[in-house]
């Protein structure tokens, strides 16, 4: 799962740079979230790359406004 993390990481960056307090933060943050899917059966590799590239743009950019959960 590091692999996945760093994977994950790297690529935000590369689109949005953070500093290096707002990165530790992140991987901590990112780290628990595919645990979690992990936890949750999610194995494959794509995937979960894609759900935690849209869990650090929630996080850094906030939710979306087109998708209220309504």
């Amino acid at each position: 799962m590091n692999d996945v993390v760093e994977l994950i990481l790297n690529t935000f960056q590369s689109m949005r740079p953070l500093d290096t307090e707002r990165a530790a933060d992140s991987r901590q943050k990112i780290c628990r979230y595919i645990e979690t899917l992990a936890s949750a059966g999610q194995r494959d590799t794509e995937q979960l790359t894609i759900y935690g590239l849209a869990y650090l743009t929630e996080l850094h950019e906030g939710q979306d406004p087109q998708f209220t959960g309504c």
